[in-house]
């Protein structure tokens, strides 16, 4: 009895320990193992907005992955989803929680459980998803019977190792066998044949317009992957962009350190166990450009002497060609990656010999090379230069045209592409770029790079916010039926959110997780709001308030510590709260029944902390207690401007017009800027800058601007420059001047409302956003 009370405890434990297996099981480890393709995705919103805006993924994305992104994009959630395909089939993974699937709010949905298979069917119009929890995952599938056989045993631990090899930080990661046609497209050659038992891993990035891409080929079988002739040898530079012409539409290059090795390792694949000396021998590169053949030697006048067979035909423009005897040599020896008929003629220029079939096509080459039109000085080219790696093993590169026929899609625009191959150790590295180029304009020019237009009239102004994916920014706007939109540094909006208000003031970012993922915080009349990237309230975010919130949302982070500090102005009150949305002990602010009239700001002059606004005619200067650090007595009159810390010092304007500054002893003092009642100005902690009418003060210049309706001035501190911007609305034209009060070139623009400054792609170049009509936002590149 005893023992059967121990093996009941042992087989207790077992079940147990199993049940607690299935519940923290990573949801990829249920991707059958026959999947053809596998989708990583690691930010849902982007990646389901790519699908639609995103040339490069939408022109891949076939109907079963369209199908399963309109489930995709019923699912709310930050976490991983992966989605997995065979022939017409998919299935949607990802981590379960209570929000993840909540379709209340869905139209023409229907739901029910199908008997005691604890799987729900969702009908929403007439596309059907089958659905149902094990453990902590959710897996989704248009098809019952895969839902039903779903094992958590049969797990296909290569394929789980592949995937936690992928880039997290990455938009999204795809694993795709060679029967995966038309993922296999990026990699832009039919020649490229990889075991279909085993998977092409690909990270995707989007820049601004188009497709970032980097990853490993695999390979089960060496013999099924043509790129294990490359084993053993060296990777090189590609220099055959150097000579080909700028047009060129096509170029594919194999390079390496030993071409005998590369031959051997060719012929050994072929059976054919003598491999013939040949003048191949002296390259380190090989590549086909459009009807061409190119060879790069650091020698090339050792293959020269080394070809037997050959005769001098002419000589042009004091380079001599050369007649070629044996043309049919490069039609097999180079397969499968090369493979030229009818190299009649061939010549020299610098470290490349030429050939081609005809004297006309040679020529045109040596002319275009002779003027420096090649394809490494194109803009197109040298727009993707930096994505490129110095030595690759096989380098492909499209233009627009021969990109639309790798693609099957029109690809207007995309003037410049590539991919590499990169062969170390037992893998095959992958780095592929494929991106729309705008002809590049001249040096100190601006040109429009997209207009956005939004449901309704813009309430507040375009502003910058960072995207913490990217590292770069997209733009955020509200529009006057208090619908809130988050705009793509490409223009796309990702996401539009009815807000319950105006927002007032600025929007902030905090990290309230210290996990560098940055949510919106804002105030509206009646609300504190705070959201994630995609647009979802944080819990326990919005507070809701009875009265009135007076004065945009003050974000203060004292010790730089992500310990963050929200505080809410109320008419003569103001409360403060942390990132959870809990009242602050400790902080307590007397009134005196005096209104706050402007938002409170945090300074810090040394190791002390301020808190600063105006209150009725008072300058109040706190610590971080909410209790007086300075007692300024002087009254002021206080202007419509915000109170700077300028000099050091707290620093405003009152209703006369004058500077009016109160040091750290609460002493103060007033300067005449001849200004009038009516002005504007905003300062950093050393530059000044103020508006009154048509006149422009900056530092200790003042500009006299044409007769018109300013809009207040900014200040933007960027690539270690300041930059002041300032609108005319009646004319419409929008100014940015430098520190020293000088106009930028090519400016005003077109602009109807005031314009910030920010750094919206990862490029060096500025971006100025603003509006050109009351719905639409412009956003103009400075180069």
């Amino acid at each position: 009895m005893k023992r059967l009370g121990f093996l009941f405890i042992v087989f207790t434990l077992i079940l147990a320990c199993q049940k607690d297996y299935n519940k923290t099981k990573q949801p990829y480890k249920f991707i059958p193992a026959e999947s053809s393709t596998i989708i990583q995705i690691n930010e849902l919103n982007d990646f389901i907005n790519s699908v639609e805006h995103n040339d490069v993924i939408s022109s891949l994305y076939n109907k079963e992955l369209k199908n399963a992104a309109f489930f995709l994009n019923q699912l709310n959630t930050t976490k991983q989803v992966y989605t997995s395909f065979k022939d017409s089939n998919y299935l949607i993974l990802t981590e379960n929680d209570s929000t993840l699937f909540v379709l209340d709010s869905v139209k023409n949905i229907m739901s029910k459980t199908l008997g005691d298979l604890q799987i729900e069917e969702t009908q929403i119009d007439n596309n059907t998803i089958y659905h149902k929890i094990i453990g902590n995952t959710f897996a989704g599938s248009n098809d019952l019977e895969l839902l039903k056989t779903l094992n958590p045993s049969n797990e296909n631990t290569d394929l789980s190792n592949l995937i936690e090899t992928t880039d997290k930080k990455s938009v999204a990661s795809i694993l795709f066998k060679s029967e995966a046609n038309t993922y296999s497209k990026l990699l832009f050659s039919d020649a490229i044949n990889t075991d279909n038992s085993y998977y092409t891993v690909l990270d995707f990035d989007y820049t601004e317009n188009g497709l970032n891409y980097n990853g490993i080929l695999t390979s089960k079988d060496s013999s099924a992957n043509d790129l294990d002739r490359f084993k053993n040898t060296i990777p090189q530079k590609t220099n055959s962009p150097s000579i080909a012409p700028y047009n060129t539409a096509s170029l594919l290059s194999i390079s390496y350190d030993s071409f005998s090795l590369f031959n051997k390792n060719n012929h050994i694949k072929d059976s054919i166990s003598e491999v013939p000396e040949t003048f191949l021998n002296f390259t380190d590169e090989i590549a086909i450009v459009d009807s061409m053949l190119v060879l790069h030697s650091l020698d090339p006048n050792l293959i020269v002497e080394s070809i037997e067979n050959k005769s001098m035909s002419e000589s042009f423009r004091d380079i001599n060609i050369y007649k070629f005897g044996n043309p049919d040599f490069f039609e097999s020896n180079l397969q499968p990656f090369i493979s030229f008929k009818n190299a009649k003629y061939f010549s020299v220029f610098e470290n490349f010999i030429v050939f081609s079939s005809t004297l006309e096509t040679l020529k045109s080459m040596l002319t275009d090379a002779l003027n420096n039109n090649t394809l490494a000085n194109s803009d197109a080219f040298q727009n993707i230069s930096e994505n490129l790696s110095d030595e690759a093993s096989l380098f492909i590169f499209k233009n627009s045209e021969a990109l639309s026929t790798v693609l099957g899609e029109t690809m207007t625009g995309y003037n410049a592409n590539a991919v590499q191959f990169i062969r170390e150790d037992n893998y095959t590295h992958v780095n592929g770029i494929i991106q729309k180029f705008k002809k590049r304009a001249a040096s100190n020019s601006v040109s429009e790079a997209f207009t956005t237009k939004i449901d309704a009239s813009i309430l507040t102004a375009p502003q910058a916010v960072k995207n913490h994916v990217s590292n770069a920014h997209d733009i955020i706007v509200q529009d006057v039926n208090n619908t809130l939109y988050l705009i793509s540094s490409t223009g796309n909006i990702l996401w539009k959110k009815q807000l319950q208000g105006k927002i007032l003031g600025q929007v902030e970012q905090i990290d309230m997780y210290k996990n560098g993922r940055l949510q919106l915080a804002f105030a509206t009349p009646n609300r504190l709001y705070v959201l994630d990237r995609n647009g979802n309230n944080v819990s326990p975010f919005p507070l809701k308030f009875n009265d009135d919130i007076t004065q945009p949302l003050s974000v203060f982070d004292y010790d730089k510590r992500k310990d963050y500090r929200l505080l809410v102005t109320q008419g003569k009150h103001l409360l403060m709260y942390n990132a959870k949305g809990q009242s602050v002990s400790g902080f307590d602010y007397k009134s005196n029944n005096s209104e706050i009239i402007s938002q409170p700001k945090h300074f810090r002059i040394g190791n002390k902390d301020y808190i600063s606004f105006g209150a009725g005619e008072t300058l109040k200067i706190l610590n971080r207690q909410g209790a007086i650090r300075i007692d300024v007595k002087d009254k002021i009159r206080f202007s419509e401007n915000d109170i700077y810390l300028y000099q050091n010092k707290f620093t405003t304007t009152n209703t006369l017009g004058q500077l009016v500054q109160v040091d750290t002893k609460g002493k103060l003092s007033t300067k005449n800027l001849n200004l009038t009642d009516n002005h504007n100005i905003e300062t950093t902690s050393k530059t000044l800058v103020s508006l009154r009418e048509n006149r422009l003060g900056i530092k200790s210049r003042t500009l006299d601007l044409d007769f018109g309706e300013y809009t207040a001035p900014r200040i933007f501190y960027l690539n270690d420059k300041i930059y002041v911007s300032t609108t005319d609305l009646q004319s419409k034209k929008v100014y940015l001047f430098d520190s020293q009060a000088k106009p930028i070139p090519n400016f005003p623009v077109f602009g109807t409302a005031s314009a910030e400054l920010e750094k919206l792609d990862n490029e060096n170049s500025l971006e100025l956003i603003t509006q050109s009509d009351d719905k639409t936002i412009v956003v103009y590149k400075l180069y």
